[in-house]
């Protein structure tokens, strides 16, 4: 049976899905060939909903904070006993004609507030498992779609060194063909063979990672063999955020303060509930009693109550009160920490994107003038060989920067949403500041 999204899964996947499948990526997983079909993140996160054994096992936690709101609107049971007096003693009480068998049926009897009480603090409990609950799946789901980023940016890592290759025996060719002609020594050309071999390792050291991404990924629904296509998305494509201001009350929607609200009404429910025991139980018991010794038979009555109930429950009382003042405590002091780091995850993200801005304006741009240029020099001999492997090198690590960058910018961005619980962040910004 296909899962039902909730509210919180449905808003998760609204703000990734406009962040990250935004388009199609160029780029191949390892094993997985151009005619397989894409993977996309809301497929990544259908198989964490429908397979995880956290998420598939939280059905049994609701059911067990379900019992506890049964357990709690039972009311106190009947129950019947039977009592032998005047038997087995000495003189006239030495056998069973004296004897006195009472038959008797008892019941505690509670004011209805107790009830109440304990059908609230059962209900916050139950709150409180259901917040719990939503934080550990938003936090599934924010793995995923971190490793889901990291997958993508293992992809453009393996392409870019794949291109490095390229671009390298590309030199070589060059650096032989001076030397055929005399106008280099042997030198240059085996010094871009080094740089070949150091390109065929990264390229393989960056497929070795990608496999080991993908299996991570995989491992976040439970399973342990990638079996899926490209991920498909495009990591440079990145957008501006909303002002500051605008994003953080929206912490409040955190489930793990929601949990400290939660908690909050528990407290007070368990303080109600302390209170209630401080006025005592009647115990009500009415039965019939034969007397063996005149063959006659009488109707019994007793009524008990315990004392010291207020001073035994004063305890409890302010155990629940002095729990409830921490946890609000506790609550704002979250509240405070976690606005803090989103100001700094919101600073670090405007870094990245400016970043991606400044590679994709100044530093690629010219990386490419200079290293076509030496390229050109090097070829009738106006520049060295040095200086067109120092350009080559300088390209290709311009490049791995802008590809670190924008991923950091996703990464960071599932961060800034797991601290405002799922909400777009960027539902109405389309300002695009990278292809």
């Amino acid at each position: 049976m296909p899962h039902q999204l909730t509210d919180l899964e449905k808003t998760l996947f609204r703000s990734l899905v406009l962040w990250l499948l935004i388009a199609t990526s160029q780029t191949y997983a390892q094993g997985a060939s151009p005619a397989d079909p894409a993977f996309t993140l809301p497929e990544a996160a259908e198989r964490v909903l429908q397979q995880n054994p956290s998420l598939r096992s939280a059905q049994y936690a609701r059911q067990a904070a379900a019992t506890r709101a049964e357990d709690a609107a039972l009311t106190p049971q009947w129950s019947v006993g039977i009592e032998l007096e005047n038997v087995l003693g000495t003189g006239s009480l030495s056998g069973f004609d004296a004897s006195e068998t009472t038959l008797s049926l008892a019941r505690i009897f509670q004011s209805r507030d107790k009830r109440d009480a304990r059908l609230a603090a059962a209900s916050a409990y139950g709150g409180d498992v259901a917040n719990e609950l939503d934080a550990e799946r938003l936090d599934l789901l924010a793995l995923l779609a971190e490793r889901f980023v990291d997958v993508v940016h293992r992809q453009e890592r393996v392409r870019l060194a794949t291109e490095s290759v390229e671009v390298w025996q590309a030199a070589r060719e060059l650096a032989a063909a001076r030397e055929r002609a005399g106008a280099a020594p042997a030198a240059d050309r085996l010094r871009t063979e080094i740089r070949v071999a150091d390109a065929k390792l990264a390229a393989e050291g960056a497929e070795h990672e990608l496999h080991a991404a993908r299996r991570l990924l995989a491992s976040t629904w439970g399973s342990d063999t990638a079996d899926f296509g490209r991920a498909d998305a495009s990591l440079c494509r990145l957008h501006e955020l909303p002002p500051y201001e605008e994003l953080a009350p929206r912490v409040a929607d955190n489930p793990d303060l929601l949990r400290f609200a939660t908690e909050q009404r528990l407290r007070e429910a368990e303080a109600h509930l302390a209170a209630t025991r401080q006025r005592p139980d009647w115990r009500v018991s009415a039965g019939v009693r034969h007397l063996e010794g005149i063959g006659e038979q009488a109707l019994v009555f007793g009524v008990s109550v315990p004392l010291g109930a207020a001073s035994r429950a004063a305890p409890a009382v302010k155990r629940a009160e002095a729990m409830g003042r921490e946890s609000t405590l506790r609550r704002e002091a979250a509240e405070l920490e976690a606005r803090a780091v989103l100001f700094d995850l919101y600073e670090e993200i405007r870094h990245t994107i400016r970043r991606v801005e400044v590679f994709d304006n100044e530093i690629l741009p010219r990386a490419r003038d200079i290293r076509n240029e030496i390229e050109r020099g090097y070829s009738v001999g106006r520049f060295s060989h040095t200086a067109l492997v120092n350009a080559q090198a300088e390209l290709i690590a311009a490049a791995a920067a802008r590809i670190d960058a924008c991923a950091d910018n996703h990464r960071l961005l599932v961060s800034i949403e797991r601290l405002t619980g799922g909400e777009p962040v960027m539902s109405s910004m389309n300002v695009e500041v990278s292809p």
